[in-house]
């Protein structure tokens, strides 16, 4: 497995953490962990355990910390006007691939429900351009009224299940809770697969692009 990242890989210390057997990690290991060669582009931070899931297959793996690069200099005003240029400039900041490059599947994590709409619609319409027809986009989300602060370190493994880590001292802000259909709208061109519910408050759902 090729790795293309602006990122060191990152060891999963957060100290609270839950498990949960993840069917759409099911259809990606019968989709991509088989023979064939194929893009992921990761839209978190990287972590061995994800990075460990793709590592038997011919995969050529990007990462583009969002929280690091978008999420948190927005956060903290540096891109602070709103403006749809704006947006759009931090957008093309955070994402470093290769205009050529062209992904089999995205995983966008919990981090959705911690940008807004304009920054989800321009994010997507400009990733849109790199995805093939049938590209998979993994998200997962929190069904509770209120999530942390900071997005949780979310990861997946080959026995199928998603562990699920957030940051301890991390403050509740509120949950913008998403549906699938107000995605959509913001993702032209992605349409929902499939839709879990994985308990403890813990949502996941699986779009392909047409």
């Amino acid at each position: 497995m090729a790795l293309a990242s602006r990122n060191e890989i990152l060891e999963e210390k957060r100290p609270t953490s839950l498990e949960f057997n993840s069917p759409s990690v099911g259809i990606l290991s019968q989709r991509f962990l088989g023979p064939g060669k194929f893009r992921v582009l990761d839209l978190g931070a990287p972590t061995k355990s994800t990075l460990a899931f793709f590592s038997g297959s011919s995969c050529r793996y990007y990462v583009e910390d969002l929280n690091r690069f978008l999420i948190e200099p927005r956060k903290q005003g540096v891109h602070s006007n709103g403006e749809d240029d704006d947006v759009a400039g931090a957008v093309a900041n955070a994402l470093g691939y290769e205009e050529s490059a062209r992904f089999d599947l995205v995983l966008g994590w919990d981090l959705f429900s911690y940008m807004d709409r304009a920054a989800i619609e321009i994010l997507m319409s400009r990733i849109a351009r790199s995805c093939r027809p049938g590209t998979l986009l993994f998200l997962t989300a929190s069904t509770g009224a209120l999530i942390p602060s900071v997005p949780a370190r979310i990861t997946m493994n080959q026995r199928g299940r998603l562990k699920y880590c957030s940051e301890i001292a991390a403050q509740s802000i509120k949950n913008p809770r998403f549906s699938p259909t107000a995605l959509e709208t913001m993702m032209p061109g992605f349409q929902l697969l499939h839709s879990f519910l994985l308990g403890d408050e813990m949502q996941e759902f699986l779009f392909s692009y047409t």
